[in-house]
């Protein structure tokens, strides 16, 4: 390959789901002028989707894709994690926690830790964790963002919306998916090297170099090249999960909960609209009936979906990269998820690439340089969650037996000894987990060190009492102003409401694929489109929504005029790639950041109308710099007469407007009434402030695309048709919103 090196200008991603669009969205980002990307995956395969903790290097992956953060959260129903609770791990009944962050001061010759075992010999100290801000606010469900980094967090997210906002981003950027099932892989003769994926359906997506995403299957690297295997269950016995999502209960707080049994452990992860959980085991030591059993008695809510097995063997492929092929994700290897790092791993095989992207062609130090680094990354981590397992006081189960008597690798082996005799933790360079995170575990897991650093005995009791006083008391100030983790969210960052058990049966919205679109042109040349018979069986979705009125809620300060449900996310995401595979290059030309939607339902009487329903209004509340967004109503009605979609435009000046808006979101309705001379009612009629520029009547299971800039209304005449809008289901409508940059 050194000799005569063939140049790479396209890149085929095999596979989707977290891994897929994570590559395919950073790479593109970082080298997407210089190459063509294109993601092949089918529907039709599943992801493993059991991922939904992260770690704080996941910022960084954020940072090269330039992520609004408040954004993200909304568009994946994310929560704050500040650390990973460990209960019946050291033994049953004894709890700690691993944070992230920084326990305490260090010295350069030693770390906190060495200082607190001082301190703690001569009766000086509290508990360790007093002394880590991450771990006190972890315990009492506080968070907030703080200035210069002074909170270290990462996320808890739905995997599955992480993978279609991440879609959204690379697409953008310029990433065609195609949609289809790999058949077969084709290779050169010669050189082994693949040259295309032909799809079931057809087509060969011919490239120059591939990445693997293809999961645990590994098609590219594994079955097609050959790669073998390497198992570590003689460390880590675990080879099986179960998944299951619940409703939530209670509010989310910001740690991942990893409750040990006696033949593996259990995770607990809060979301915003649901709780993500399950169960590692080993079937050796349990049985798929007796773990599923187990789970559904130690989950808190209403059971979502039935859990499902998911086999595994713990390891790594003997290379990562051969020939042409990087395998990234499940592809490559698996760890189970017990210190989250399974996003981590995707992020930094996509970040290692593009630090040493073939861009003249491959080269075999290339190669060997990738698979050494990541062998070594990997490896690191492992160990680490071997430790878990095998420094333990447990001794109830042949399970725990088995792991404490273990032999383990040997630079483990040597770490834990070299803590249990000195507390020291030494680490190599570009190591993932620092060293407080080596000594809460060891710590935590049952290690107390037999000596220290003997710098920590050059403090006399009053310097030493005071060096940690002081530190517990900033971490107790800091505490004490922080809102709880809920708080913060429903200021910061609240999601919709979506993936809601009680709309479960709506499962999809089955958009007609033959629909046509066409054209009603505004006065002034604005465009409004329009799609008639938009889903196949409009009254099933109508019989459906009946069924769940009682679930529709109005929305705190919301200006609609009704109750709302949000729709589920494989709606959403019906809606989202309709929108950007018909409308988006008419609406959107700039990258798309996001699609929201819910059903609506127009009760409000006319003459209760607030100063901000009297008026038409714009969809750019919600709108940042730079940003735009289009919308869409679905009309779900049959009388014609409960009215369309009537568009304005403007008769004051720009800042006449901007004021009378600004007043509307103020005043209350009787001064806003008594200063515009605008009484209480629907505006479908020209008058002083916005003159009709076109009205799309309301048919039944029509859809109606436009400019979320247009200044629009509902057609509404209450007093015509006010037993219509009283009916069930009434006006019933979907309304969606289109988020994109400006270009």
């Amino acid at each position: 390959m050194s000799n005569s090196p063939r140049p790479i200008r396209r890149i085929v991603i095999a596979g989707g789901g977290t891994a897929g669009w994570m590559v395919a969205a950073g790479l593109s980002k970082c080298l997407g002028k210089q190459f063509d990307f294109r993601l092949v995956e089918s529907e039709e395969i599943g992801t493993v989707g059991v991922g939904e903790a992260t770690i704080p290097t996941l910022h960084f992956m954020h940072e090269i894709l330039d992520l609004d953060e408040k954004e993200f959260i909304q568009a994946t129903q994310a929560t704050f994690k500040l650390g990973i609770s460990f209960e019946n791990w050291r033994n049953v009944g004894e709890h700690y926690f691993h944070s992230f962050g920084k326990t305490g001061k260090s010295h350069w010759t030693a770390g906190f830790h060495h200082f607190w075992l001082e301190a703690r010999k001569r009766g000086l100290a509290s508990s360790y964790d007093d002394y880590c801000l991450e771990l006190r606010a972890a315990m009492e469900s506080r968070f907030a963002l703080l200035p210069d980094n002074g909170i270290n967090y990462a996320y808890h997210f739905d995997a599955t919306l992480y993978g279609q906002y991440l879609r959204r981003i690379a697409e953008g950027l310029g990433v065609q998916r195609i949609e289809g099932k790999i058949a077969q892989v084709h290779t050169d003769a010669d050189t082994g090297f693949i040259t295309g994926l032909q799809l079931a359906n057809g087509p060969v997506i011919a490239g120059d170099f591939f990445i693997d995403c293809t999961g645990m299957r590994s098609l590219l690297l594994g079955e097609t090249l050959g790669v073998p295997y390497e198992s570590w269950a003689q460390w880590l016995p675990c080879d099986s999960a179960l998944a299951v999502q619940t409703t939530r209960v209670g509010q989310p707080v910001p740690y991942t909960r990893s409750i040990a049994h006696p033949w593996g452990w259990q995770w607990r992860i809060p979301l915003q609209h649901r709780v993500g959980n399950g169960v590692v085991f080993s079937s050796q030591h349990i049985g798929d009936d007796e773990a599923k059993a187990t789970l559904l008695a130690n989950v808190e809510g209403e059971v979502l979906r039935e859990p499902r097995v998911i086999r595994f063997t713990p390891g790594q492929r003997e290379q990562v990269w051969k020939k042409n092929v990087v395998a990234i994700g499940l592809s490559s290897g698996f760890l189970e998820p017990l210190e989250s790092t399974s996003i981590h791993l995707i992020q930094k095989g996509m970040s290692r690439l593009v630090e040493l992207f073939p861009t003249d062609g491959i080269r075999q130090s290339d190669v060997d340089e990738y698979n050494l680094q990541t062998r070594d990354a990997i490896e690191v981590i492992r160990d680490f969650i071997i430790l878990h397992y095998h420094v333990t006081n447990r001794d109830d189960s042949a399970f725990w037996r088995q792991c404490r008597q273990m032999d383990v690798p040997p630079l483990l082996k040597h770490r834990i000894q070299h803590f249990r005799d000195t507390a020291r933790v030494m680490l190599r360079p570009g190591e993932l987990f620092a060293e407080n995170s080596w000594v809460q575990v060891l710590l935590g897991q049952g290690i107390l060190p037999s000596s220290h650093h003997p710098i920590t005995r050059n403090m006399d009791d009053r310097t030493l009492s005071g060096f940690l006083g002081d530190i517990r008391k900033d971490v107790a100030r800091t505490l004490m102003k922080l809102p709880t983790h809920q708080q913060f969210i429903d200021r910061f960052c609240p999601a919709p409401q979506v993936d809601r058990p009680d709309a479960a049966p709506l499962s999809a919205l089955r958009i007609n694929p033959d629909a046509r679109l066409d054209v009603v042109e505004l006065a002034g040349g604005a465009k409004v489109y329009v799609v008639d018979d938009f889903v196949l069986d409009p009254e099933a979705l109508v019989a459906l929504l009946q069924s769940a009125q009682d679930q529709f809620r109005p929305v705190p300060g919301h200006p609609y005029p009704g109750p709302q449900l949000g729709l589920t996310v494989g709606m959403t995401a019906e809606l989202d790639t309709f929108f950007r595979a018909r409308l988006a290059p008419l609406l959107q030309p700039g990258a798309t950041l996001g699609t929201t939607a819910r059903f609506s339902r127009v009760v409000q009487d006319a003459a209760t109308l607030d100063a901000r329903q009297r008026i038409c209004h714009r969809d750019d509340s919600d709108l940042g710099a730079g940003e735009r967004v289009a919308a869409s109503v679905h009309y779900l009605f049959k009388d014609s007469r409960l009215g369309g979609t009537v568009f304005f435009r403007p008769l004051l000046s720009e800042a006449d407007t901007a004021r009378l808006r600004q007043d509307a979101n103020t005043l209350d309705a009787s001064a806003f009434g008594d200063k515009y001379g605008i009484a209480p009612g629907y505006m479908t009629q020209t008058g002083r402030h916005f003159e009709v520029i076109g009205r799309v009547p309301a048919r039944w299971n029509r859809a109606i695309f436009y400019d979320g800039g247009l200044f629009h209304s509902a057609d509404i005449d209450w007093e015509a048709a006010r037993a219509g809008y009283e009916s069930d289901p009434g006006r019933l409508t979907i309304n969606a919103f289109f988020k994109s940059r400006q270009p």
